[in-house]
């Protein structure tokens, strides 16, 4: 049977009669608190006859992101109530399918200016329990818990087995004089991260729900209706959870758009008589080959038949200019014939202890299981771990490797590797005192440079030390000096370090810049080394004595952090490989040269 979210919001339930007895003549919604509701039962059931013509027999859930209430106040609410549960007996929608989200419409501001009047306060927008007084009590009438005050996350419903849809609050900062948009970062956090506990985090796809909107496409704002450091600071938090989609009200218009990697989806006012009254549907495909979300959006259409002065159309969403659908996963299709199931040997073990590095030696190490299993898992079912017999460069050869060209190629994929190089430095607190931001190769060029510009910190790229031919002079410039050791911490961002050879020739090449410095940071998406990791392991002084120590160099100062292991079995037969190599000399498997020999 086929699943579909009902997505409504700003129904602006608004008074009909003021206190005094006069006429409300600013009223903006369809549903008023009239006595008379027949016009407003017409207007719900047109709604819900167009839901049933076109997902005949569906499962329904129920989305409602905020702004129920034009004022917030008790009447409001109980008008409020009837409607929405008309909708949800109307649909056969059980209770707790429902997700029931408050707007800044949602605040009773009258509530709050009368205790500040009582009891000033200079946090007023804190004073959850007697803002959302009102909201709470009609949330309980309807769906029968108890609102919670005080978190961020409100609620979540299991759509699917793998698809999660989560409730936020997005109105900590909304006071009496109003306000934008803002999640408290960290709070968030630690409440997804909860929530994230319960399922399996490899396969579980969530997808975000709240009231502001992330994005604007009537407004003359890229932003939205949010509180602009804040929304920098949660949207980054947002792509290192993962999330794809997420799905707002507030801006009365139906739009679509995309936010660096994640999707918004604003549906529009349900109710608004002057601006477009819309509504949309996601009908829910999960497969083995895909999670998405379809893209259905419904406009109201206003006839001149007096018997039927509602009609709902499905639009195209050609013109509309928004996707079809939203897609949070895709199973990898491509077959690549030297990819093979990764190998699991006594000397290339990839087991989950063994990529997550086994006990630990050192004062100081990175570990987020989360965003390591979920980086191996990207490696394993796109089968990037590529087997075969590889002889790179002098410096960098293996019997296998990882492609790191199809990991950054994918928009999603890409994000995410650039949010787990971020996860490492907030862990472990290393923006704090760093001074500069090397790239290393182009892939540790696209890989931080967004963490350059989150943290604030000067940014320059480097290539390979073994590529210096390859380049041209700008490409291999610095472009700042240390004489006077401005720069004593920097970060090195790479994609794969394997012994840390290209790191210290590196740190030689540019030894006038780096004599200087007294913290070198090393940050990697993947070890691939045969020692215990550690963050010291990068250090000459370190190396296993069956090191091949010809043209390397003594850089002791390294600190070492990577987001998961994979073990690599090297080519045995070191410098003499061309002539001891029985696979390179004899070419029997899978032999590549990667980069041309002078």
């Amino acid at each position: 049977m086929t699943k579909v979210i009902i997505h409504i919001s700003d129904l602006h339930v608004s008074t009909k009669v003021k206190n005094d007895g006069r006429v409300n003549d600013s009223i903006n919604s369809y549903l008023t608190t009239d006595a008379n509701t027949e016009s407003a039962f017409n207007f719900i059931d047109e709604f819900l006859d167009s839901i049933k013509k076109e997902f005949k027999d569906a499962t329904y859930f129920l989305l409602v992101t905020g702004d129920i209430a034009d004022t917030g106040s008790v009447t409001e609410y109980e008008s409020a109530s009837t409607f929405l549960k008309r909708i949800i007996s109307g649909l056969g929608i059980k209770i707790s399918e429902c997700l029931i989200l408050p707007g800044d419409h949602d605040v009773h501001r009258l509530s709050l200016l009368k205790e500040l009047d009582e009891r000033p306060n200079n946090s007023s927008h804190l004073l959850n329990e007697i803002k959302f007084k009102n909201f709470s009590t009609f949330y309980t009438d309807v769906t029968n818990e108890e609102y919670q005050f005080n978190n961020i996350i409100i609620k979540h419903i299991a759509v699917d087995p793998l698809l999660v849809l989560i409730g936020l609050n997005s109105n900590y900062k909304i006071d009496a004089a109003g306000g934008e948009g803002y999640v408290p970062v960290e709070t968030f956090k630690a409440e997804i991260e909860a929530l994230k506990e319960k399922y399996d985090c490899k396969r579980v796809q969530f997808v975000l729900a709240w009231h502001h909107n992330f994005t604007a496409g009537f407004e003359d704002t890229n932003r939205g209706q949010w509180e602009r450091e804040n929304r920098q600071h949660f949207l980054d938090e947002l792509q290192r959870q993962n999330i794809k989609v997420i799905l707002t009200g507030n801006e009365h218009t139906s739009n679509s758009r995309k936010v660096e990697s994640i999707e918004t989806s604003d549906c529009g006012s349900l109710t608004s008589i002057p601006h477009d009254a819309a509504f949309k549907v996601y009908p829910v495909n999960v497969t083995e080959e895909q999670i998405s979300l379809g893209n259905v959006i419904f406009g109201l259409q206003k006839t001149q038949d007096n018997s039927s002065p509602f009609f709902w159309q499905r639009r195209d969403n050609g013109p509309a200019k928004q996707p079809q659908e939203f897609v949070l996963f895709v199973k990898n299709k491509q077959e690549i014939e030297a990819a093979i199931e990764l190998p699991h040997s006594e000397n290339a073990e990839l087991s989950s202890n063994e990529k997550l590095g086994g006990s630990i030696q050192s004062k100081s190490i990175y570990r987020n299981e989360g965003i390591s299993d979920y980086l191996y898992s990207i490696v394993k079912d796109k089968k990037l771990f590529h087997s075969g017999h590889f002889h790179w460069s002098e410096t960098s050869r293996a019997h296998n490797w990882i492609d790191i060209t199809k990991l950054l190629e994918d928009n999603s994929d890409l994000y995410f590797s650039q949010t787990a190089i971020m996860d490492i430095i907030d862990k472990l607190n290393l923006a704090e005192d760093c001074q500069l931001i090397i790239g290393l190769g182009y892939e540790g060029n696209i890989l931080s440079s967004k963490a350059s510009i989150k943290y604030n910190i000067p940014y320059t790229s480097l290539p390979y030390s073994y590529r210096y031919d390859d380049h041209h002079d700008y490409e291999k410039k610095l472009n700042f000096e240390n004489t006077t050791g401005e720069f004593k911490t920097i970060i090195i961002v790479t994609d794969v370090v394997n012994d840390g050879r290209t790191i210290r020739k590196l740190i030689e090449r540019e030894k006038g810049f780096f004599d200087n410095v007294k913290r070198v940071i090393v940050l990697s998406l993947f070890y691939t080394g045969t020692q215990e990791l550690n963050s010291d392991i990068l250090n000459y002084k370190n190396l296993p004595a069956e090191h091949d120590f010809e043209s390397d160099y003594e850089v002791d100062n390294i600190e070492f952090y990577t987001v998961t292991s994979l073990r690599v079995e090297r080519c045995p037969y070191g410098a003499n490989y061309k002539t001891e190599c029985f696979i390179y000399r004899d070419d029997l498997s899978c032999v590549h040269l990667f980069y041309n020999e002078s």
